[in-house]
């Protein structure tokens, strides 16, 4: 028995941002064999050419964003696609333009619906309309001159933007150099007298006295990292800040968050544990890396659950120095890894009230450590677990810096945490 050759249904990408133009010619089509690909837009149709291969594009000419010559125009430049015909079907449209610009045939609306399949049938076997030379110069003098305009207006779109934008961001700055000067005034004579009233210099205080003392001076520190990270934010969004190197003791360091940090871990029922496996000193702006290392261990605590550990572990080798922390929070989701980064980022939980802060600590330790030469990120769950008798299943958040025999001569630029216009 002889097998039938069967024909493939001829493949139809109809570029139309009408949908109910769209659903006459799906119907008509269909009916008479043919395989119907929409889009509803230029771009659309430009990405589903690309990817599907059809065997005839039909497009509209006025449709939003960029019109039916340009799609024409593109379509044209794209290898695969500079054979496959292409029909004008329009109620608003220059036959003349169209074919001069590349396309090889224009169909006015409404259809014929009779003779409309077998009009594309002939563009399949070859059909291909013209104009004359003296006029398709002509059209194409004009489409030229058409598109220069409109990319004039484009540029002095844009132009106007970037201003607006490039006062916006003075503006952003000279806000928040404000307003964290308004809020360290008042906070430094509380700062003061609190610290006056847990001496014992003004007379011995109860037990509760002593807890309620504890509480307010946990809310003054977390108040002063707050406007510390405004003030830094302010600085390194405005490129005027640059890392002052020296020799440091990065056990010191880490000593010295450890025990700033133990409060609050306590406070919040967390278990803070610090690990050093290095005794080699370190190069860097000693004050500013505090702060860093302070802001990841401080967002860890806060997403940690009570009954929770989180661990500081400082080690190195003969290039970098190297900062981590672990926690056994929630961890974050998959698109969440270089999201805490940016400023005023907060993760979404469900159930839960958003953690407190301004979100600001991990975007500032990033500019911190970008400026010492080294590098940040956070991975959860982490992808190697530290030496210890826990797990952590939350999140890491890490950085290194180079050690001094590998840190750049010259301090490195700061980049702008908001990229300028």
């Amino acid at each position: 028995m002889a097998e039938q050759t069967q024909t493939a249904a001829p493949r139809v990408l109809y570029i139309e941002d009408n949908p109910e133009s769209r659903a006459l010619v799906r119907n008509v089509l269909e009916s008479r064999g043919f395989d119907v690909l929409e889009a509803s837009d230029g771009m659309a149709g430009i990405d589903l050419a690309i990817a599907a291969h059809p065997d005839l594009i039909l497009c509209d000419i006025e449709m939003p964003g960029i019109d039916g010559y340009e799609t024409a125009t593109r379509l044209r430049s794209y290898r695969g696609l500079d054979g496959c015909p292409i029909v004008v079907l329009t109620s608003h449209g220059d036959r003349g333009l169209s074919l001069s610009i590349g396309c090889d045939g224009y169909i006015e609306k409404p259809i014929d619906i009779e003779k409309f399949p077998g009009q594309l049938r002939e563009f399949l076997k070859g059909k291909r309309e013209k104009v004359q030379g003296a006029e398709e110069r002509r059209y194409l003098r004009e489409y030229s001159q058409s598109l220069v305009e409109r990319l004039e207006a484009t540029v002095r779109e844009l132009t106007a933007a970037n201003s607006r934008l490039r006062a916006a961001a003075r503006s952003k700055t000279e806000f928040m150099q404000n307003l964290s000067h308004e809020l360290a005034t008042p906070l430094t004579p509380i700062t003061g007298y609190l610290k006056i009233l847990r001496s014992g210099k003004t007379g011995e205080m109860t037990g509760q006295q002593g807890k309620i003392l504890e509480s307010m001076s946990l809310a003054s520190e977390r108040l002063s990292r707050t406007i510390d990270n405004l003030v830094d934010f302010a600085t390194l969004d405005s490129g005027g800040y640059a890392v002052h190197r020296a020799t440091f003791d990065p056990a010191a360091l880490s000593r010295s968050v450890y025990e700033e940090e133990r409060l609050k871990a306590r406070a919040r029922k967390v278990t803070l544990e610090l690990v050093l496996d290095t005794q080699e000193s370190g190069w860097g702006d000693e004050r500013k890396l505090r702060q860093a290392v302070a802001n990841l261990v401080d967002n860890s605590i806060k997403f940690s659950p009570h009954g929770s550990q989180v661990m500081l572990r400082v080690s190195s080798d003969t290039q970098r120095l190297l900062f981590e922390v672990y926690d056994q929070g929630e961890g974050l989701l998959p698109d969440e890894g270089e999201k805490v980064f940016d400023p005023f980022f907060h993760a979404d939980r469900i159930g839960e009230e958003r953690a407190p802060g301004a979100g600001l600590g991990l975007p500032v330790a990033k500019q911190i450590v970008e400026a010492h030469g080294g590098h940040i990120w956070a991975e959860s769950p982490p992808k190697n677990q530290p030496d210890s008798a826990h797990h952590y299943s939350g999140a890491k958040v890490a950085f290194w810096i180079p050690m001094r025999a590998a840190a750049p001569v010259e301090p490195q630029p700061t980049p702008p945490l908001f990229a300028q216009p």
